[in-house]
């Protein structure tokens, strides 16, 4: 069983295919048989579109890294 990296609403920071920021997304679903997670994809214009995106593309955002 594979385990999540990034937990269900978590706001995480997308990656293009040159692996630079392209935007922030949600954490909506994990699918462990591919490895990938189902994000919505938060546009500048705040539009979302839900994508799946390889686990690899994600990172976390910096704001989840603030101690409150």
């Amino acid at each position: 069983m594979t385990m999540m990296k990034y937990q269900l609403g978590q706001t995480v920071i997308l990656l293009d295919l040159e692996y630079k920021p392209a935007g922030t997304a949600v954490i909506r679903k994990f699918n462990e048989w591919s490895n990938q997670y189902v994000v919505d994809y938060i546009y500048p214009n705040g539009k979302t579109d839900q994508i799946t995106i390889p686990e690899e593309r994600l990172i976390v955002a910096p704001d989840a890294l603030k101690v409150a």
